[in-house]
Parts: C-alpha cells; sequence; structure tokens
C-alpha cells in the first residue's frame, strides 16, 4: 500500500480547477497567549476571512450545414464559444478546428465573426500539424487530403456570461 501511494505522489498530473464559480472559501488563524508567565491570564483571538472563486466557464458548440453535400459543393462549419461562469472573465481563448480530410478550405471565409462587442478575434492556420502558424489576413490556406490543415482562433479576453462564434466555408473534393 505505501508503494502505490509513493508511486503516485511521484506522478506528474495537470493542474485543474474544481471549485466551482461563486463557492465562498473560508480561512481561519487565531492566537492565543498568556497575560503573565506560569498560570496567568489565557486570552485567544480570532479572525476570519472568506474567498470567493471566481472561474470562468467556456463552451463550446460546432454545427455544419449543410449537412449532407455532394463532391464539388460546399459546407460551412460554425464554432459557438461562450462564458457561462457569471464571476470571471476568460483570457487568451484558443479554439483549434482540423479541417476534415477530403475537404479544401475556401479563400476569403477564414475571418471570424464576433458578438457581442468588446474582445479581439484573430485568427490562423497551419499546415504542419501546429508547429508553426501564418496568420489570417496573408496568403489563403490551400489544402488537400494530403495537407492536413488547422483553423486556429484566438479571443483575448471572453468576459462573464458573453458569447460568439466562428465560421468557416469548406469545398467536398
Amino acid at each position: 500500500m505505501l508503494l502505490v501511494l509513493a508511486a503516485s505522489v511521484l506522478t506528474a498530473r495537470g493542474a485543474w480547477a474544481a471549485t466551482a464559480d461563486g463557492v465562498l472559501i473560508t480561512n481561519h488563524a487565531s492566537a492565543t497567549y498568556k497575560m503573565t508567565s506560569g498560570t496567568g491570564q489565557v486570552i485567544s483571538y480570532g479572525a476570519t476571512v472568506t474567498v470567493m472563486v471566481a472561474t470562468p466557464a467556456v463552451m463550446l458548440k460546432k454545427v455544419a450545414g449543410p449537412t449532407m453535400q455532394a463532391s464539388g459543393g460546399t459546407v460551412t462549419f460554425c464554432i459557438s464559444f461562450s462564458n457561462s461562469g457569471g464571476l470571471a472573465s476568460a483570457f487568451d481563448v484558443t479554439i483549434t478546428d482540423a479541417m476534415p480530410d477530403n475537404m479544401r478550405f475556401a479563400a476569403g471565409t477564414g475571418n471570424a465573426s464576433w458578438d457581442p462587442a468588446g474582445g479581439v478575434v484573430y485568427w490562423a492556420w497551419s499546415t504542419n500539424g501546429g508547429a508553426g502558424w501564418t496568420m489570417g489576413g496573408t496568403a489563403m490556406p490551400t489544402n488537400g487530403q494530403a495537407t492536413p490543415l488547422l483553423l486556429r482562433w484566438q479571443v483575448d479576453v471572453l468576459s462573464p456570461r458573453a458569447s460568439g462564434f466562428v465560421c468557416y466555408t469548406a469545398s467536398v473534393l
């Protein structure tokens, strides 16, 4: 039993927050002292503070339209995102989407739409598995089945209860 416990302590693990948005954490400190040495009067004091947890909660949903398409036709993919947390903004939100096989990015469709106003959305693309990124608005990406294409959008700040979406169009090869 001790060996298993030691192994689990030494194993590296990622960190994650499990405390829900709006939860209060209470911390209490105390001090005790005597007025005189020996059996003198004992006095105790305490102090308590609470901290409210503010955690963003980013959610994604992806839709395609149409959901059935012939070769040569186009499909528009839209990814909606939101911060359902009511107390904290999410910063540097990164959304990455892999272009499906047998599809080609339709030039001029990578710009992100965003609502409500506020925050900035940047988009980029990669044909080397994300090892390097080209900012959107320069040369448009081209790809086929042999060249995987990744699309990435970065939202600098997503305020509490804010939402937005990004869309792009691809043609079926």
